[in-house]
């Protein structure tokens, strides 16, 4: 299902994906979690509790599936799908159960791991 967003001008419609991410920004060895909210071809919108990266930061963006999840020696058998991406907004959320929305746009995609 397709939502599109008459409130703004976005040129790519959004589709909704609830999933955990984990994200490194720049050269930080500390990886954090989020979640995805939707999608498009051109980019993703995430939620957090926690104060997002900079406006501009580069992000390597993890999708982490639910058998990683539950079992974090999981995340070593399976290929990975990842993403390049820019913080391009973001916004307190005070009617949400998170505190921050982020928005990004992808700068490229990485093939998963074979």
């Amino acid at each position: 299902m397709r939502v599109r967003n008459t409130r703004d001008n976005r040129e790519k419609d959004r589709i909704p994906h609830n999933a955990v991410i984990r994200f490194c920004a720049g050269e930080q060895d500390e990886c954090r979690t989020a979640r995805m909210i939707n999608y498009s071809s051109t980019g993703m919108y995430l939620e957090l509790n926690y104060p997002p990266p900079k406006l501009g930061a580069n992000l390597l963006i993890e999708v982490l599936e639910n058998e990683e999840l539950q079992n974090p020696m999981e995340e070593y058998r399976n290929p990975k799908t990842c993403y390049y991406a820019k913080v391009i907004w973001k916004k307190n959320l005070p009617d949400s159960n998170s505190e921050y929305g982020v928005g990004l746009r992808y700068l490229s995609s990485v093939p998963p791991e074979s």
